[in-house]
């Protein structure tokens, strides 16, 4: 055999050799790629599923979170309330706003458990601005010893042991004010005979409006107030008598209920009204920080006199029963 024929015989031979290797090898090769997209797909679709259960888990924590949100918005609401009923009701148990920077927490302290131990001795109902009230106190000068009073309730100031209230009436044409202490040691008794409120936080533009709007029967029998009912308010609008008035009712726009303060001004005095107006005290943040109470402290206070209240009627109920 020729040293061509041998060459062409190897070639031949190698040539086929590396055919069977390659063959070989892109079988496995694309054995290979073909378990690995198997796998592949495998993991898509398991994958998939944990991801339409982690959908579900989300969503059904975010419906959660959704119900404990409300939950938790329905108790803060509640709360706030509560906080501004209590603020209504027992107003003389807050302390003042008008000096935070003096302020001594033991006296407040000290003032409400005297007025704890004064209300053991004293019933004190329930009142607003705006109720009709009688208070019975000691007079050396009268034959019984006594004198009543009967009038709607125009005004409540300061707290603590300062507080007071003024009572409004008109008797034989004449417009009488007293203003009585509500911790006053003469105080005999105070009874609430139709309790209400109105729309303004004070009724002292009842001095310059018809003298009908202030006028209480002094023989006034009570009134039961609705229980389980939120205090009835009673929305009618006073007009005003003609000028002079006692205070510039004309400037007063915060006041609900009374009406003709405008109508008969003069055009000075409205321009007048108009530049004493203040619109950016309304947006006043700071100062209304300041005028207000943190609804933890009123939470506080409101916690202790509750705790007081329950007490003192549970003596009630032991005393009764004894």
């Amino acid at each position: 055999m020729s040293l061509s024929k041998q060459f062409r015989k190897l070639f031949i031979s190698c040539f086929i050799h590396n055919a069977r290797v390659f063959s070989t090898s892109g079988c496995q090769l694309s054995n290979t790629l073909l378990h690995r997209t198997v796998n592949r797909h495998r993991k898509i679709k398991s994958g998939s599923n944990d991801y339409q259960l982690q959908e579900e888990d989300q969503t059904e924590m975010e419906g959660e979170k959704v119900v404990e949100m409300n939950a938790e918005m329905e108790v803060k609401k509640k709360q706030q309330t509560d906080v501004e009923s209590f603020k209504e009701k027992y107003p003389e148990f807050l302390p003042r706003t008008d000096h935070t920077s003096r302020r001594d927490y033991v006296l407040e302290m000290l003032h409400r458990r005297d007025m704890f131990r004064r209300r053991q001795n004293l019933n004190i109902p329930e009142f607003y601005v705006g109720s009709i009230v009688a208070v019975t106190v000691t007079d050396p000068y009268s034959p019984s010893k006594e004198n009543r009073f009967v009038g709607i309730c125009i005004q409540r100031r300061f707290s603590g042991l300062d507080h007071n209230f003024t009572l409004r009436n008109v008797i034989y044409g004449q417009g009488i004010e007293i203003k009585y202490d509500l911790y006053n040691p003469n105080i005999l008794s105070i009874e609430c005979l139709r309790m209400e409120k109105r729309l303004d936080p004070e009724l002292l533009y009842l001095r310059d409006c018809p003298q009908e709007y202030s006028t209480v029967p002094l023989d006034m029998e009570k009134i039961p107030a609705p229980k389980g009912k939120d205090v009835p308010i009673n929305d009618i609008k006073v007009p005003l008598n003609n000028p002079p008035w006692l205070q510039r009712w004309e400037r007063r726009k915060d006041l609900k209920g009374i009406t003709g303060n405008v109508r008969r001004l003069t055009a000075r005095q409205r321009k007048r009204a108009e530049l004493s107006e203040k619109p950016w005290l309304e947006n006043d943040i700071m100062l209304e920080y300041r005028r207000s109470l943190r609804d933890d402290e009123v939470i506080h206070i409101k916690n202790v006199v509750e705790k007081f209240l329950a007490k003192e009627q549970w003596r009630k109920e032991s005393q009764g029963q004894s």
